[in-house]
């Protein structure tokens, strides 16, 4: 322990008193402004912890009692916590980061004037009316089984929904809800090991 205050007593002589005092809070100040310029805000708090400790280092080989180290800290603190404030100043944005969103507005962007893609050849009514029966006879299969209440109740809407295609002619929407709720009920299937 002699020897720690022997390093504090040595510190103390070699570093003038406003060097021990004012350094860290201008260090402080300076990084603080750097890091709100580049947008590096996560990168503030260990930085302004760690230049806290090495205040608190000078101060304590400065000060002789505890009220004035103490009041150091503190004011340090307050210090800490003002200059984080210039991290919610919106500096502009430079360099690299908007040639990137232009970058991906050009890789995103669609003209205006955008052909439309051509359309898929709609299934014949023998091969959509396949599937509305497979569809159905699987529907039926499961309910036959022990199924939970939600499960029960997603079969029987899933039933309803394809009795409503049963007998017209399957447009484009049609076969859409089928496909939909075939993929359905094959969850439903692979779950209960049907």
């Amino acid at each position: 322990m002699k020897e720690f205050y022997e390093l504090l007593q040595l510190v103390g002589d070699a570093v003038p008193d406003l060097v021990s005092l004012l350094a860290c809070p201008v260090l402080l100040l300076v990084v603080g402004l750097l890091l709100a310029v580049f947008h590096k805000k996560r990168a503030y708090l260990p930085l302004a912890v760690g230049l806290g400790g090495v205040a608190a280092f000078l101060v304590s080989c400065e000060a002789d009692g505890w009220s004035a180290f103490v009041a150091y800290l503190s004011a340090y603190t307050v210090f800490a916590v003002l200059v984080s404030l210039l991290l919610l100043i919106p500096f502009p944005v430079r360099g690299k980061e908007k040639d990137r969103t232009e970058e991906m507005y050009e890789k995103f962007h669609l003209p205006l004037e955008v052909p439309l893609p051509a359309e898929e050849p709609q299934e014949s009514g023998a091969e959509g009316s396949v599937r509305l029966e497979h569809a159905l006879s699987l529907v039926e299969q499961l309910k036959k089984s022990d199924l939970s209440a939600t499960d029960r109740l997603e079969a029987d809407a899933l039933e309803r929904k394809l009795e409503s295609c049963r007998g017209r002619a399957l447009g484009e929407e049609e076969t859409r809800q089928i496909n939909d709720c075939l993929a359905t009920v094959l969850k439903m299937t692979a779950k209960y090991k049907l």
